[in-house]
């Protein structure tokens, strides 16, 4: 096995290697449908309400070929999905925050992938800190930094990505602030299909259920999600149920799966 762009011992591979980093990645792709070009995108060129998985599917295949994968692989498949980008693009066709019907979009729009991107950091680290064990400020700068390679290998300038990590949350902060990240139609849509009350939209509404709590309070407001979380005592008393059981468990029935296969074949090297 070629080496992979991370060592088991990186923060980036000790982080992306818990599985309940997984139970955040629905949170991830709603904040990535609350910017109104990638509604767009997703709306008219995907078949969502039929493949309800499919999305968050790829993006974990592509983190865990970033993170655990060898280079060439990760190259691959980050090739693959520049490619299905190609045919992603158009015009908005209703006003949309502040963005006006017309206005394009294009998936492989540096500005779109970055965000797309930073949900996913955002939601991992966030996902580590409620369910694993609260991570020190030089572990999330690290994991930040190791992060820019993902921003590299996606293809997106290093001129327009964030190069620390208070740069990066600077950057979440003004996107969510600036009216950018609006919870448009279209993504309003997305979800009902995504959640409808059929037996595949309820397992993956129940699977989703993590992630759509930890939602920034105003992204769940406007995706019309009445639920008011933080009445839910029990629910707030998750975060260190999840931490004190992850202390006494094995580190490998935590693991990502293809951690432990990565990790089991440099063993053997």
């Amino acid at each position: 096995m070629k080496p992979s762009f991370f060592s088991p011992k990186s923060v980036f591979w000790r982080v992306n290697r818990e599985f309940a980093c997984s139970l955040v990645a629905p949170r991830a792709v709603l904040m990535q449908i609350a910017h109104p070009l990638v509604a767009a995108g997703v709306a008219e060129h995907s078949e969502f309400s039929s493949h309800r998985f499919a999305r968050l599917y790829r993006t974990a295949m592509a983190a865990a070929a970033i993170t655990f994968g060898s280079r060439d692989f990760a190259i691959r498949a980050l090739r693959s999905v520049n490619q299905k980008h190609h045919a992603v693009h158009g015009l908005l066709k209703n006003d949309a925050g502040i963005f006006p019907a017309g206005t394009p979009y294009d998936a492989n729009d540096p500005e779109l992938k970055l965000w797309v991107l930073s949900t996913i950091t955002d939601s991992t680290l966030l996902a580590y800190d409620v369910f694993v064990s609260r991570l020190s400020l030089e572990d999330r700068r690290q994991y930040y930094t190791d992060s820019l390679v993902a921003a590299d290998l996606f293809g997106i300038p290093a001129g327009i990505v964030p190069q620390t990590y208070e740069e990066f949350l600077n950057y979440m902060d003004r996107m969510m602030n600036s009216g950018i990240i609006h919870v448009s139609q279209q993504a309003r849509d997305i979800r009902k299909a995504l959640f409808a009350r059929t037996p595949s939209g309820m397992l993956l509404f129940a699977g989703s259920a993590a992630g759509v709590a930890l939602l920034p309070k105003r992204l769940r407001h406007e995706f019309g999600f009445t639920w008011k979380f933080e009445d839910w005592r029990w629910l707030r008393k998750i975060p260190s149920i999840c931490q004190s059981l992850r202390r006494y468990t094995p580190g490998i029935l935590c693991a990502n799966p293809a951690a432990t296969a990565s990790e089991l074949l440099l063993r053997w090297q």
